[in-house]
């Protein structure tokens, strides 16, 4: 299996878990303040990490830097807007509005990582993006909440702020494990402190069972998702990576159809197909750039 296949297998398998976060979540949060819901899952990726690295015979390290403080202070903010969203919002909307993060993420790559892009990357890139609104554009009906939806806005950039970084701190041969750990560390502080500012976290009302779905959301999405992602960033552009999960919200159209059902449209259809083409050739496109940058001679 090449380089480029790993990538694309491994940002797969994490697009696969991401897709299954959100709906677990918006159980846990029928039951749990959004708060609390941020605090429990950066404490289930400390401890997963935690136990993940003395599975592995790898102990995790606190990466105590000023460039992991910035990227956990982008990541908190981003973990707790996301709650906030989900507890106003259902599944089926942060994920399609949560699309918008394909955006932010390839212009980050182009204005802060100076990733260079061909002209048929371009091209198929504009294609998914525009797959993506068609998906997205229901008539209008996420927009009757305009408070969630403008927060599913600002997680979907503060995230892709963090990943952006997340590809700098990859470069130093930092292990993903202990990057998730420092991160999760550090980002379950401010959260903490968030909690405890808005007053929520001493009122007493933990639920067993909300507690248990922001747990296994958290394991899903939080944990398993991002170490793929970090490994998948080891093999493929930033760019490149993030477009891909932009399939991310048709597994969760399909995951969470049972629950809470949806009108597919015309243009729905076609903008998950024009999506899936523009994916798959964006893929293609890439596996051919590495190859001739291979065959270069140095």
């Amino acid at each position: 299996m090449s380089q480029t296949q790993k990538g694309h297998l491994f940002n797969l398998l994490s697009v696969l878990a991401v897709a299954i976060g959100p709906l677990l979540a918006k159980f846990g949060l029928l039951q749990i303040s959004p708060a609390k819901a941020a605090m429990i899952n950066a404490l289930t990726i400390i401890v997963a990490s935690f136990i993940l690295g003395l599975f592995t015979k790898k102990r995790v390290q606190f990466y105590l830097k000023k460039d992991m403080i910035i990227l956990a202070l982008f990541n908190s903010l981003g973990v707790i807007f996301l709650f906030v969203s989900m507890d106003l919002l259902s599944p089926v909307e942060i994920g399609f509005i949560g699309r918008f993060y394909t955006v932010f993420a390839v212009l980050l790559s182009v204005f802060i990582l100076k990733e260079r892009l061909s002209r048929k990357e371009i091209i198929f890139i504009i294609c998914a993006i525009v797959g993506v609104f068609l998906f997205v554009e229901k008539g209008g009906s996420y927009q009757a909440n305009l408070v969630g939806s403008f927060f599913a806005l600002l997680y979907t950039f503060f995230f892709a702020l963090t990943n952006v970084f997340i590809k700098r701190v990859l470069s130093e041969e930092r292990t993903s494990n202990s990057i998730l750990f420092t991160n999760s560390c550090t980002t379950f502080f401010f959260v903490g402190v968030y909690a405890l500012l808005s007053g929520e976290l001493f009122d007493g009302n933990y639920s067993m069972e909300g507690i248990g779905y922001i747990v296994v959301s958290s394991l899903f999405s939080g944990f398993i998702g991002t170490l793929f992602l970090y490994e998948a960033l080891k093999y493929l552009r930033f760019s490149v990576a993030n477009v891909t999960r932009a399939f991310s919200p048709v597994l969760l159209a399909i995951i969470s159809f049972p629950f809470f059902p949806i009108d597919l449209t015309f243009q729905n259809i076609t903008g998950a197909i024009v999506l899936l083409i523009s994916i798959l050739l964006l893929g293609l496109a890439d596996k051919k750039s590495n190859k001739e940058k291979a065959e270069e001679p140095n």
